[in-house]
């Protein structure tokens, strides 16, 4: 089906039993902690053990796109200061699980100087991977399609993975949209037109993935793309400059200045350090909706908080953190939130 981003309802703040929500959504959703984390799969698929072979010379439009959204200037410190094996990028994830992946389906009419066929991206390696292509029928257009590898988010948070799935694919289209500064159609998924758009089996034909030598992916969100990729520079800039700030730069806020609102959804994300922020902008939904409206919200929430973060890095006037795993226990839930300090802000930790 075809999206647009709508602007999701703020967070009213009224608290009471959530009730409506479709089993699997409502146990992401409650009180119950993850267990220990479990082995979360390879952070990129190795599409070479099923034939794939590097493009050696990436044509400049697309070379532009992938580096502006995974370009990586370095690592990841822990709270301790230390340097950890998760590398930096311009779009952010939850938890740094870095669960998107990359992949381009260049049609029939050809886009962007590569030859029609099918492309994955490998992100730690910065190659780009010409697969062998197993589709049935190849489409007149080119897109770019992301999805997510499950396990990246599943291993960390698992029941509460899924939400995040979306929030991660979410904030990648919204990048790949504020980067090329031009409207163009989206699909939204999960849909099997996008399993077909990649010649991709269900992430539950384990069968089909494993016999190549990867792991399942679910295509989740595509961007059409124009026959020459133009990526607006300032912003790829502004994008890559672009960081969370630390949860101890939060944490010197005074909490005694906070407001009511503030204090409510730091007390139901059980993450007391959103009482040091400057500003606060939620989007919320109601647990009673159907199923569909809430998967709608979902993703106007995550691609609205997306391009305020990215407007933000491209102002230069507020520093932005995204905020999940918000318990549904009322008449409404926090979808997602953004934390915002003052660009002028010191950064307290490296």
């Amino acid at each position: 089906m075809i999206s647009q981003p709508t602007q999701a309802t703020a967070s009213d703040g009224t608290a009471s039993r959530a009730v409506g929500l479709p089993p699997l959504l409502g146990q992401a959703l409650g009180p119950l902690v993850p267990g220990a984390p479990i082995p979360p799969g390879p952070r990129m698929n190795p599409w070479d053990r099923a034939g794939a072979r590097p493009v050696t010379t990436l044509p400049d439009g697309v070379k532009a796109l992938l580096e502006g959204l995974w370009l990586s200037p370095g690592y990841h410190r822990g709270p301790d200061g230390k340097t950890t094996r998760i590398r930096q990028r311009p779009v952010p994830s939850a938890g740094g699980a870095y669960p998107v992946h990359t992949h381009l389906v260049i049609g029939s009419l050809g886009a962007a100087g590569l030859d029609p066929g099918l492309y994955a991206y490998d992100h730690e390696r910065e190659v780009l991977m010409r697969r062998r292509d197993e589709r049935r029928s190849v489409p007149a257009d080119s897109w770019l399609v992301f999805t997510v590898q499950p396990g990246r988010s599943f291993g960390r948070y698992r029941h509460r993975a899924w939400p995040l799935w979306i929030a991660d694919a979410a904030y990648a289209l919204t990048a790949a949209e504020f980067l090329l500064d031009d409207p163009a159609e989206t699909l939204i998924g999960p849909a099997a037109g996008l399993r077909d758009l990649l010649a991709f089996a269900p992430g539950a034909d384990t069968g089909w993935w494993l016999s190549r030598g990867l792991v399942p992916e679910m295509p989740l969100v595509a961007i059409r793309l124009p026959r020459r990729i133009r990526v607006n520079r300032p912003r790829s800039t502004a994008l890559a400059r672009r960081r969370s700030p630390s949860l101890a730069t939060f944490a010197t806020g005074e909490p005694g200045a906070a407001s009511s609102r503030t204090l409510h959804l730091a007390q139901r994300s059980g993450q007391a350090w959103l009482l040091g922020a400057d500003r606060i902008e939620a989007w919320t939904v109601s647990p009673q909706d159907p199923p569909r409206q809430i998967a709608r919200a979902v993703w106007n929430a995550h691609r609205c908080a997306a391009r305020l973060v990215y407007d933000a890095a491209e102002s230069d006037r507020w520093r932005c953190r995204p905020v999940s795993g918000f318990a549904a226990t009322g008449q409404s839930w926090v979808i997602h939130a953004l934390a915002l300090l003052d660009a002028g802000d010191e950064e307290s930790a490296p």
